[in-house]
């Protein structure tokens, strides 16, 4: 029986799963909606799993699947046992998964998407992982957060001549209506989503990126207080004396380059020998290498530049 790794990633606005051969050939890719327990119902969550599942099998049948990441019982293991037989399910974490898509063992993860949080790994295998807890209570830095101070600056725009910036015009086009009354409209009285001030965080990076200075002064914040909560991290588990690997995941740490730079610059100054990494690879892709590695299968270089390559084809492309 054909054996394949499948690997699945479930996060606050996606959930994403690759299938992969034993050398490393990306035999399918699908992409579902959001996971998140905390916003999104049991119904909504079992389908985006189920879409992003189904999809990523639908080129495979009669085959031995070895699954990584989250995998909820009910329809989406439903899904993987539609066609073919699960042979085992590894429960990754999101950050073994940043990890394995960074081809390392130990270091920092530091996650920034709609939500946030940093997990630390000692070489003596102590972990530490601080954040995560909803924008309320601990996604510190995350695109909600840049999202958020985004909406708050623009409508203190008027205020004073250093407050000026051209937030009081991206964000109400970033959401489609028409000046502050629509923002303040959408906010307050038909209400806005979480999903939908994180999306603002392009808005408010496209801004800095052209030299809007309360724009910057948004990622930057941001970016201060991710990286208060890393150091800590670093404090904590020791690893400041150490050759260690500051591994970023997430749309914001992937795309939003003058937050990245921010946030290497305060962990460099505590950690002198940190050195950044993104990885080559979305946190999907490496779900299905721990598949693999799980069926003994070895990461050689090779079998590496495969997966990137082959995950660069689809929605789950190498960066």
């Amino acid at each position: 029986m054909t054996r394949y790794a499948l690997g699945i990633d479930g996060g606050g606005s996606k959930c994403d799963a690759v299938l992969m051969s034993e050398c490393g050939l990306v035999a399918g890719w699908g992409r579902g909606g959001p996971t998140h327990v905390y916003y999104d119902s049991p119904e909504v969550i079992g389908n985006s799993y189920v879409e992003a599942i189904t999809e990523a099998l639908s080129s495979v049948e009669d085959a031995e699947v070895w699954v990584a990441g989250p995998l909820p019982e009910g329809a989406p293991r439903d899904a993987v046992l539609a066609r073919n037989r699960l042979a085992q399910h590894l429960p990754a974490s999101e950050a073994d998964t940043a990890f394995a898509s960074a081809q390392e063992e130990w270091g920092l993860v530091v996650l920034a998407g709609t939500g946030s949080f940093v997990h630390g790994r000692a070489p003596d295998g102590r972990e530490l992982h601080f954040g995560g807890q909803g924008p309320i209570l601990g996604d510190y830095g995350s695109a909600y957060a840049i999202g958020l101070l985004g909406l708050r600056a623009a409508f203190a725009s008027g205020w004073t001549e250093r407050r000026r910036t051209r937030l009081a015009e991206a964000i109400p086009s970033a959401l489609q209506v028409t000046g502050l009354e629509g923002v303040f409209d959408r906010v307050y009285v038909k209400g806005i989503t979480r999903s939908e001030i994180a999306a603002l965080a392009r808005a408010v990076n496209a801004e800095a990126e052209v030299g809007d200075r309360v724009a910057l002064g948004c990622v930057h914040r941001a970016a201060d207080e991710l990286a208060e909560v890393a150091i800590e991290v670093i404090e904590e588990l020791d690893l400041a004396g150490l050759s260690l690997s500051v591994i970023g995941i997430g749309g914001v740490a992937r795309h939003c380059r003058l937050w990245w730079e921010r946030v290497f610059q305060r962990l460099s100054a505590v950690a002198a020998g940190a050195r950044p990494v993104i990885p080559p690879m979305l946190p999907a892709v490496g779900a299905a290498l721990l598949a693999l590695r799980e069926m003994g299968v070895e990461w050689t270089p090779e079998l590496i530049a495969r997966a990137c390559e082959g995950a660069s084809g689809g929605a789950l492309g190498c960066r």
